[in-house]
């Protein structure tokens, strides 16, 4: 199951990002964690690779694109103002970062809606057939 979920996300995520804004990832991780739910930190872990494996693919597709210039550029900015050396390959690693923890906060937040205590109560209530309604 974390497999489709995997592979769901990154193409959803493939898909939507060609016309719509570059957070869609995100929302695509949500929804995949709220209607896939099973466990929270499965959600996790799959929202996690799902949009680490297509921002990964897609960055160094646009930096293979642009020789390179534009992640180059930007990293000489964040090395000048943080007086330290980065190269474009950690500038790479860092955006790779952001979006695996993002997208597995997302499928991690999805999963926490359809997964909570009272869901856990009702259905061993229900294996244990044994019913209690309280009254106050």
């Amino acid at each position: 199951m974390i497999i489709i979920k995997i592979s769901l996300i990154a193409i959803l995520s493939f898909l939507l990002t060609l016309f719509l804004p570059w957070y869609l990832p995100f929302i695509v991780c949500f929804l995949v964690g709220l209607l896939l739910s099973n466990k929270p930190g499965n959600n996790f872990i799959a929202g996690a690779l799902g949009v680490g494996i297509f921002w990964l693919i897609y960055t160094l597709y646009l930096d293979f694109n642009n020789q390179h210039i534009l992640s180059h550029k930007i990293a000489q900015l964040f090395s000048e103002s943080l007086q330290t050396n980065i190269s474009s390959g950690i500038l790479i690693a860092i955006t790779v970062l952001i979006g695996v923890l993002l997208g597995g906060l997302s499928a991690f937040s999805g999963a926490m809606i359809m997964h909570d205590e009272t869901t856990q109560r009702l259905q061993k209530s229900v294996k244990t057939k044994r019913y209690k309604l309280n009254l106050k």
